[in-house]
C-alpha cells in the first residue's frame, strides 16, 4: 500500500489560536461613521435668549401703557376745555327760591348790658302819696340782625343774556327783636323799693314780664343799633352772596343790599 497524504478536517489546532479565532467572528459588527451633526446650544446661550425676549416684552407693554396714558390725557384734557368753553345759563327764579329757603337769615348777633331804671306809683289822687315801686336791673342779652330774605323777589336778581354776569338786591338788613334772647342767669337787679301796697301797684313778678323786660329788649336793641349792627350785616352779607354767587359760576357779581346809607344813630 502506498502512503497518501489525507488531508484531515479534523486536524489539530492550536487552542489559542482558535480561541482567537472564535473570539474574532463572534465580535459585533463596529458600527458605521456617522455624520456629524449640528451642536448642542449652550446654558449661557439660552439664558441670553431667554431675557432678551423678557425684555422685548417689557418694551412692549411699557410702550402700552404710555399710549393709553397719553390718550386718557387727551380725552381729559378735551373735556376740560369743553366744559370751560360752554356757558351755564342759571334760571334767577331758582336762584332767588334758594336763597328764600333761609328765611330770616341772621348774620351778626351783639351781646350787650343795659341798666333799667324802672318806677310805678299809683295814679290821679294816689300819686301824692310817698308810695311806689323801683328796680335797677343791669340786663343782658343777645341781639340778632340779618335779612328777611322770604321778601326777595324775582325782581330783585338780574343775569346777564350770556349767564356770565349776576346782581342780587338784598333786603335792608334788620334785627329780629322777637329773637333777641335775654339773659336773666347772669343779669342782676342793683335795687328795688316797693311802699306800693299789692291792691294799688302790681306785684314784681308781673311788672317785669309786663314793662320790664320789654323795656330791656328795647334797650338791648337801641345799644345794639349804636354799635353799628345793621352796617355790619350789610358788609357780611355783600361778602356771604358774592361766594354764593361766585360758587355756582358766575364771572361777575354784584351785590347791592338795600338802604346802603345806613347810620350809627
Amino acid at each position: 500500500m502506498t502512503d497518501q497524504k489525507i488531508s484531515n478536517p479534523y486536524a489539530l489546532v492550536d487552542p489559542t489560536e482558535r480561541g482567537r479565532t472564535n473570539r474574532s467572528d463572534l465580535a459585533p459588527a463596529s458600527p458605521p461613521p456617522t455624520t456629524a451633526g449640528t451642536p448642542r446650544r449652550s446654558a449661557l446661550d439660552s439664558i441670553l435668549r431667554f431675557f432678551g425676549f423678557s425684555i422685548a416684552g417689557a418694551l412692549i407693554l411699557i410702550a402700552l401703557v404710555v399710549l393709553a396714558g397719553l390718550w386718557f390725557m387727551r380725552d381729559t384734557a378735551t373735556n376740560l376745555l369743553t366744559r370751560s368753553s360752554e356757558t351755564t345759563v342759571i334760571n334767577g327764579e331758582a336762584i332767588v327760591e334758594s336763597i328764600r329757603q333761609a328765611n330770616k337769615q341772621i348774620l351778626v348777633e351783639h351781646y350787650n348790658v343795659v341798666d333799667i331804671d324802672y318806677t310805678e306809683a299809683p295814679a290821679g289822687w294816689l300819686g301824692l302819696l310817698p308810695i311806689q315801686q323801683n328796680f335797677v336791673l343791669l340786663l343782658k342779652g343777645r341781639v340778632p340782625a340779618g335779612f328777611d330774605l322770604a321778601t326777595l323777589g324775582a325782581d330783585d336778581i338780574w343775569i346777564s343774556a350770556d349767564g356770565r354776569r349776576v346782581q342780587l338786591v338784598l333786603p335792608p338788613p334788620v334785627i329780629f327783636t322777637e329773637n333777641i334772647a335775654l339773659d336773666l342767669e347772669n343779669s342782676r337787679l342793683l335795687g328795688q323799693g316797693d311802699t306800693c301796697p299789692d291792691l294799688i301797684c302790681r306785684d314784681q313778678l308781673t311788672a317785669m314780664q309786663e314793662d320790664l323786660l320789654p323795656q330791656g329788649r328795647r334797650l338791648l336793641t337801641e345799644a345794639s343799633l349804636r354799635s353799628g349792627i345793621l352796617n355790619q350785616v350789610a358788609s357780611d352779607g355783600q361778602r356771604y352772596y358774592e361766594q354764593f354767587l361766585r360758587a355756582l359760576g358766575f364771572a361777575e357779581v354784584r351785590v347791592v343790599v338795600s338802604g346802603e346809607s345806613l347810620s350809627d344813630d
